[in-house]
């Protein structure tokens, strides 16, 4: 009985840690802890009424994935958001999420099949109303299933960061190009609408039309933030 309880208590701690892991990661991808900016740990803990242990362990997570960096003394850095990071990151994406859109169009089953025609049907709507945090939650759940679906835990345990940057960065772009979303949306849906089929090679393609969404508003970001950077050096701001 005493090795249960214990068991109990390791699975509680996951789970906490899991869910302060989620949170967190929401809060950055939709610029609610802006890029740049320190929070504490103690404060995470308040604003999110989860205690200590699950919230250390879920700023660990975070670092190992990018988003954070821990500063002896003072806090917890956000990142900044790093477009050349982010192509290096989408070259990535299209090695392993090529092997795990594909494997996700043969391995799928029915459940899983019917869960992506409505993913597909919601993410469209998200994009369409301009709801990002929707959009971003829809995405993620997308990001997750269809690497489950693929069966493969190598790929998913690579990819699940990678696209956490991709989310953010997004996210970020549609705060001042929000019609990007519905292009965004569209191919996210294409996508899903393959793998019910069980196209394997339409999946992949479709894949290929994201990925290239997604390096242009990497690009895109990039010249902004460079012409932001100019616009200070001249006025002195």
């Amino acid at each position: 009985m005493k090795k249960t309880h214990i068991y109990g208590e390791e699975d509680a701690l996951l789970s906490l840690t899991d869910e302060a892991y989620r949170l967190i990661e929401e809060k950055i991808i939709t610029l609610q802890l802006m890029p740049g900016s320190i929070v504490t740990e103690q404060g995470l803990c308040k604003d999110l009424e989860i205690g200590r242990t699950p919230v250390r362990e879920a700023l660990v997570r975070l670092k190992q994935d990018g988003l954070v960096i821990v500063v002896p003394r003072r806090g917890i850095l956000v990142q900044s958001i790093e477009t050349t990071e982010s192509l290096m990151t989408l070259e990535v994406r299209h090695l392993v999420e090529t092997l795990i859109v594909e494997r996700a169009a043969r391995l799928s089953n029915e459940v899983d099949r019917h869960r992506f025609s409505h993913l597909a049907d919601k993410i469209e709507k998200a994009a369409k109303d301009k709801d990002f945090v929707k959009f971003m939650r829809l995405d993620h759940a997308f990001n997750t299933l269809v690497a489950a679906c693929a069966q493969h835990p190598v790929a998913q345990k690579v990819i699940a960061p990678l696209h956490a940057v991709s989310r953010r960065l997004g996210f970020y772009y549609a705060q001042w190009k929000a019609d990007s979303i519905e292009e965004t949306g569209h191919a996210h849906a294409n996508i899903m609408r393959a793998i019910v089929t069980g196209d394997e090679e339409s999946a992949k393609k479709e894949l290929l039309v994201l990925l290239e969404l997604s390096r242009k508003i990497a690009l895109s970001i990039e010249e902004k933030l460079l012409d932001d950077a100019s616009h200070q050096d001249s006025t002195g701001e």
